[in-house]
């Protein structure tokens, strides 16, 4: 909860707010059309040791609504979301790697006082994942094996008077020229999520309610050592990239049954 409490620090915005809602006894709407908004991008390009980089950005927007008192606050947030996703891994001789590329974005409701940073209260159930995908390769490679000549046998005698190996085996790291061979996998989806969130028992007022985006980029390449000591030569590349794109806050005042707002664990 305390990262999301310091985006009320923000001198900017992070992605601009389309429209802000005149305060309404009923009903609050905010959109946003344009895009993409909030981006992260982590990348590693070849490496050969393992490797990590990720990245993380948040925004906002909000609609203001009076509320008399003792009231709920149904709050409806509805965004596009897109996730890209791109490993690769790149070797011979028996090289070894993993990559992987992880993305996701995150959105959480709160009621502020209009017009300042005082935080009244969150929405329940809190914080939710509105898109989340991690995608990892594996790949032990030979390698593209291009030619091959006869020369020294295993145990490093001389071949013998025609130019044959003494022990009928060709060594590819030694007698092979062999280039690198490569595997990959990419993902790109664009998706609309929708959650709703409650305000419950509010005093009377007029709040801003803010909806926090936020996304996270993450991407690690991890090498075998082993392999690469027993003569592989292999490299990882991974890509991940996540968006928020069009996106709306709906605000509406309800009177909920008689009784608390339950919270309660589904029955199986």
């Amino acid at each position: 909860m305390k990262r999301f409490l310091i985006l009320l620090t923000m001198t900017s915005m992070v992605f601009a707010i389309s429209a802000s809602a005149a305060p309404s006894a009923k009903f609050a709407a905010v959109y946003g059309d344009g895009g993409p908004y909030v981006v992260s991008t982590a990348v590693i390009t070849d490496a050969v040791v393992d490797t990590v980089n990720s990245d993380s950005n948040s925004g906002y927007t909000f609609a203001t609504i009076k509320v008399p008192q003792d009231k709920e606050l149904l709050i409806g947030v509805s965004a596009e979301v897109g996730l890209t996703t791109d490993t690769s891994i790149k070797g011979k001789n028996g090289g070894t790697a993993k990559s992987i590329a992880g993305a996701a974005a995150y959105v959480t409701v709160c009621a502020l006082h209009a017009g300042t940073a005082v935080v009244e209260a969150c929405a329940a159930p809190g914080p939710v994942t509105l898109s989340s995908r991690v995608q990892a390769l594996s790949a032990r490679l030979g390698g593209v094996i291009e030619s091959c000549e006869d020369g020294l046998g295993d145990n490093g005698d001389p071949t013998d008077s025609i130019g044959n190996d003494p022990d009928g085996v060709i060594d590819v790291q030694t007698e092979c020229i062999v280039s690198d061979e490569e595997i990959g996998l990419m993902l790109d989806t664009v998706a609309s999520h929708h959650f709703n969130f409650v305000l419950p028992n509010m005093d009377q007022g007029e709040y801003d309610i803010t909806a926090y985006f936020m996304t996270t980029a993450d991407v690690e390449v991890d090498i075998d050592e082993v392999s690469v000591v027993e003569g592989g030569t292999v490299s990882g590349s991974a890509f991940s990239s996540v968006f928020i794109g069009k996106h709306m806050v709906t605000v509406q005042q309800v009177r909920a049954v008689k009784g608390p707002i339950l919270d309660v664990d589904i029955i199986e």
